[in-house]
């Protein structure tokens, strides 16, 4: 269903395009997610006019990390989780991938699906506390893990997720520091490095 009703919004973007000279409307990341289909390139979003609602937000965040320059090492040994929702889990490998190019991290990706809401897939924003939790039970060795990173999209005034557990209780029951991330590729690099520096002798 997501296939056919990304069909049929193109071709009202192509008619869009030549009778008004922009798309106009664009179809939220979550259709393409579901289709399993690849996201359009950047140029697609024109000025992102819809970023506040979401809709482009992982075609930047993905266009942005092309741009960011990431260190050639980090001064200790770093292991780190990073929870996102189980939509974004293909779309985010080449962010991974060389983010474990960095000498001495190994960033491992935890993609969620919500028992909460009952959903196969699941947008980053959408997770819950309990939902977190429930998956880390399957991780195996939990504390040999340096730090959690936390998405902040998954926290409504940057303190508690949709089913009203804050972060710090979240961390307290995970037992290993939780980092919230925020500001796209840059926050992502800016939370690895924080815990870098803690895990880093002296």
């Amino acid at each position: 269903k997501a296939a056919e009703v990304i069909d049929q919004v193109e071709a009202l973007q192509a008619q869009f395009r030549q009778e008004l000279g922009s798309t106009f409307a664009w179809l939220a990341d979550e259709w393409y997610l579901l289709a399993g289909r690849e996201l359009p390139p950047a140029e697609h979003y024109e000025d992102y006019p819809q970023l506040g609602n979401g809709v482009g937000s992982l075609r930047l965040f993905l266009s942005e990390f092309e741009q960011v320059r990431l260190p050639a090492g980090i001064p200790a040994p770093l292991k780190v989780l990073w929870v996102v929702g189980n939509a974004v889990e293909q779309a985010f490998q080449p962010v991974v991938k060389r983010m474990n190019g960095i000498r001495g991290l190994q960033l491992d990706l935890l993609p969620i699906a919500s028992q909460f809401w009952g959903q196969t897939l699941t947008v980053t924003g959408l997770l819950t506390g309990q939902d977190i939790l429930g998956a880390l039970k399957s991780v195996e060795n939990l504390a040999s893990y340096d730090g959690l990173l936390l998405p902040q999209i998954a926290l409504k005034d940057g303190e508690r997720f949709l089913d009203d557990l804050t972060w710090q209780e979240l961390q307290a029951q995970v037992g290993i520091p939780v980092v919230r991330v925020d500001g796209g590729p840059a926050g992502l690099l800016q939370a690895v490095q924080g815990l870098g520096s803690r895990a880093a002798p002296g």
